[in-house]
């Protein structure tokens, strides 16, 4: 058994749990988390200054059998 976990986008949500169920989960931990996006600096006369946002997601945490480990990864992967 391994357990993933990965923040998938709130809009991609409903797919990656229907891809899920597909391949037989049915279990899964949900969580709403806020992902610090990538940082920009801007770059003007004054000193650059960087500003973050914090992007909202879920993170979906499933236990597996071995052998569908990979695909659920690459679902999650896909979806975040």
């Amino acid at each position: 058994m391994k357990q993933v976990d990965e923040m998938v986008m709130t809009f991609n949500l409903d797919r990656v749990k229907e891809q899920l169920r597909a391949l037989g989960v049915t279990d899964m931990v949900l969580s709403e988390v806020r992902h610090v996006g990538q940082t920009e600096e801007r770059r003007s006369s004054r000193p650059a200054v960087s500003t973050a946002d914090f992007l909202p997601r879920i993170r979906v945490r499933v236990v597996v059998p071995n052998h569908i480990a990979g695909r659920v990864a690459e679902i999650l992967r896909r979806g975040a």
